[in-house]
């Protein structure tokens, strides 16, 4: 008779213990089994669920700007007609050499061949001959606005950022509330001209309306200027700018 073969006593007290942790495993995720049916059961707890399926627990909400600009992409809008507001982005001295693309930016309107802008709405862009600018001005609602350097990185930035201001206000406001709204923090550049200029005026930002006196009154300019309101955002320095949003910081703490 052949000799049975067995595990040694030892091997097989490991695999009873190694059995037990898997049995007190198992019974763990039962428990919690039951305790998660349970807990399906309640109202709150099945809502929790479904928003999980339908929201990242990380989400973040995109900005008002990035939502706005959303919808024009979203919307698919071709052809669409603007009100021809143009937004000056810089005179350029047109490069002789015909097989590049090198038109150097100047601030020297006396030797610039053209002025270059850009339709507010439609980011179309208009390369006008110097001596054509007048005619092109007067026929359009031009804005002028300050910018701190004079590159075409410092001209396109700061379209956008009134291109995104614009778009922003049409969400709650008519487009001709809007523009009004534009002009009236506008010099007007001809005052004197044809009455189709008049109605076309150029418009450069009353950068020093806000203080005119030697120091900038910051209690002032903020009781006179909602705090989202285009001059604060356009018109002010950087450093005036900071005043006035520490200013208002402080206040409504205080409040």
């Amino acid at each position: 008779m052949n000799e049975v073969k067995t595990l040694k006593e030892s091997d097989l007290a490991k695999v009873r213990e190694e059995y037990k942790k898997v049995v007190k495993e198992t019974d763990r995720l039962i428990s919690y089994k039951r305790e998660l049916k349970s807990l399906e059961q309640d109202e709150n707890v099945k809502r929790y669920l479904e928003l999980l399926e339908l929201v990242d627990r990380d989400y973040e909400a995109p900005s008002i700007e990035k939502m706005i600009a959303a919808a024009y992409l979203n919307a698919n809008i071709e052809n669409s007609d603007s009100n021809h507001i143009m937004v000056y982005v810089g005179s350029y001295l047109r490069d002789s050499d015909m097989y590049h693309d090198n038109d150097t930016i100047t601030q020297d309107d006396s030797k610039a061949s053209y002025k270059a802008y850009l339709d507010l709405e439609t980011q179309e862009a208009y390369h006008i001959a110097i001596e054509e600018v007048a005619e092109f001005e007067q026929e359009h609602l031009t804005i002028y606005l300050p910018v701190e350097g004079h590159s075409q990185n410092d001209y396109t930035r700061k379209y956008f950022e009134l291109q995104t201001w614009f778009r922003k206000q049409l969400m709650t406001h008519s487009q001709q509330e809007v523009i009004e709204k534009l002009q009236e923090n506008m010099d007007i550049k001809y005052q004197k001209l044809s009455s189709v200029c008049q109605n076309n005026p150029v418009l450069q930002l009353q950068v020093g309306k806000p203080a005119k006196s030697v120091s900038f009154d910051v209690e002032h300019f903020a009781a006179t200027h909602p705090e989202d309101g285009f001059l604060e955002e356009f018109g002010l320095s950087p450093e005036n700018r900071a005043k006035v949003k520490q200013y208002r910081k402080e206040h409504s703490e205080n409040h």
